[in-house]
């Protein structure tokens, strides 16, 4: 394989959803700027009758929050990167990440939103976790990791041009090797 399979990419970029959306939705980010909105809009007549129409219930405490996003922030980027070049110790950390963040995400929105409101978005953390397990364990994902990522075929690549290159005259024909004359029609 010389090129990343989309099944990677398709890993990739469902843990990416899944970290903004546990930072946001399920620690609690979107809730504490929708109280600090509240605040700042009780004038607004339409406005505040919708901010009072949102249930919002109780989020985890800030001072849980902040070092949970600096905690998961570092491991998470590496991870994601690593799986785009083919590690497979990334590939173990996605499955656990995925599995764990499904479960907390729902735990998250169930404390913030209520049971109702989880209950309708579970459906949404258990299909993320599910493409990124699925991606990853597909065939052309565990050939790419397999390999090694991108960096063993690529020497590979500049070899196999090398030699389409070696067989070419100035005049754009091919020249025959050595000892090869009777394939040369």
């Amino acid at each position: 394989m010389y090129d990343k399979p989309h099944s990677v990419d398709l890993a990739q970029v469902m843990l990416v959803f899944q970290y903004f959306m546990l930072i946001s939705v399920s620690l609690g980010l979107g809730p504490r700027l929708l109280g600090w909105v509240e605040s700042h809009s009780a004038d607004i007549p339409g406005v505040s009758q919708l901010e009072k129409a949102l249930p919002v219930g109780t989020t985890f405490p800030i001072a849980i929050v902040l070092p949970l996003i600096a905690v998961l922030t570092a491991p998470y980027a590496a991870m994601v990167f690593q799986l785009g070049r083919g590690r497979t110790w990334a590939r173990g950390f996605a499955v656990l990440f995925a599995i764990g963040n499904a479960a907390i995400g729902i735990l998250g929105v169930s404390r913030t939103y209520g049971d109702i409101t989880a209950f309708v978005v579970a459906p949404v953390w258990v299909v993320m976790a599910l493409c990124v397990i699925g991606g990853l364990a597909s065939r052309s994902g565990r050939q790419w990791f397999d390999q090694g990522g991108w960096a063993p075929w690529y020497a590979r690549y500049e070899m196999d041009q090398e030699d389409r290159r070696r067989y070419v005259n100035r005049g754009g024909r091919r020249q025959v090797p050595a000892g090869d004359e009777d394939s040369a029609d």
